[in-house]
C-alpha cells in the first residue's frame, strides 16, 4: 500500500517532535481514553491536568487528527475488510519506523483494539514499539486469552497515583510481568527535563529491560 493511501485509511500518525520516532495519538478523553477521562476528574493522579489537554495537544488541527484516527479504528473494528486494511496501512506507515509509541495521548479502549495493535506489531517485528497503557484490566485480559505479548513490544504499565513508589510499582510490574512507569514531583529517571525535553538517545521507554520509568510531572 503507498503512503498516501495508508494516511487516509488510518488517518495518519503524529509526530512528537521530541520524540525520535512517530506516534499514534487518540482523542485523550471518552471513548478513546476510559481510565484516564475518569482519573482526569481526580486530583492526584497522573490524568489530572494531563498534558495531551495542553498546549500544541489544543490546536485543533491536532484535535481533528485525533478523531480522524479514533474513526478510522472504529471502522476497522466493525468490519473484517476494514480490519485487514487497517493493518495492512499501519505497517505500511508503522514498518517505515525503527522507534514507535502508540498513544502520545488515548489508550488501549477494548481488548478488540489491542489486538489490533499487536496484529500491526508482528507485522513489523524491525520497529521497537513502545504502548504505555493505564488499562491494566484490558492488558490483563489480553494476556489471559493470548499469552506473552510480543518480543519487539514494551508495554509500559502507568500507575495511576502521582509519586508511587518503587516498591508499588515493582508489585504491579511483578503481577503483569510486564515493564511499569509512574510520575514524580521529585528527581525522574527520564533525562527528557535536562535535555530540552526532549528523549535524545535515551530508549529507556522501549526498553524492557528497565523495569521502570519515572517521568517529571508537567
Amino acid at each position: 500500500m503507498r503512503v498516501a493511501q495508508a494516511n487516509k485509511v488510518t488517518g495518519g500518525l503524529s509526530n512528537p517532535s521530541k520524540m525520535p520516532g512517530k506516534a499514534f495519538g487518540l482523542p485523550a478523553a471518552g471513548a478513546a481514553c476510559p481510565v484516564g477521562a475518569k482519573l482526569a476528574k481526580v486530583p492526584g493522579t497522573v490524568c489530572y491536568g494531563c498534558y495531551a489537554t495542553k498546549g500544541m495537544y489544543g490546536f485543533g488541527t491536532v484535535k481533528r487528527a485525533q478523531a480522524r484516527r479514533f474513526k478510522a479504528v472504529k471502522a476497522a473494528l466493525a468490519s473484517a475488510d476494514k480490519r485487514a486494511q487497517w493493518i495492512e496501512a499501519m505497517t505500511t506507515l508503522v514498518g517505515r519506523q525503527t522507534w514507535f509509541r502508540w498513544h502520545d495521548s488515548g489508550d488501549v479502549f477494548s481488548l478488540e483494539y489491542l489486538r489490533l495493535i499487536v496484529d500491526v506489531v508482528k507485522a513489523t517485528p524491525n520497529t521497537h514499539h513502545w504502548l504505555p497503557t493505564r488499562e491494566l484490566l484490558t492488558v490483563r485480559q489480553y494476556q489471559r486469552e493470548h499469552g506473552a505479548f510480543p518480543s519487539n513490544l514494551t508495554v509500559r504499565l502507568s500507575l495511576p497515583r502521582v509519586d508511587a513508589t518503587l516498591d508499588e510499582a515493582h508489585k504491579v510490574g511483578a503481577f503483569y510481568g510486564l515493564t511499569t512507569s509512574m510520575v514524580t514531583t521529585g528527581a525522574p529517571s527520564c533525562p527528557a527535563p535536562k535535555q530540552g525535553n526532549a528523549c535524545g538517545d535515551c530508549r529507556a521507554c522501549w526498553d524492557p529491560q528497565v523495569t521502570n520509568v519515572s517521568y517529571h510531572k508537567h
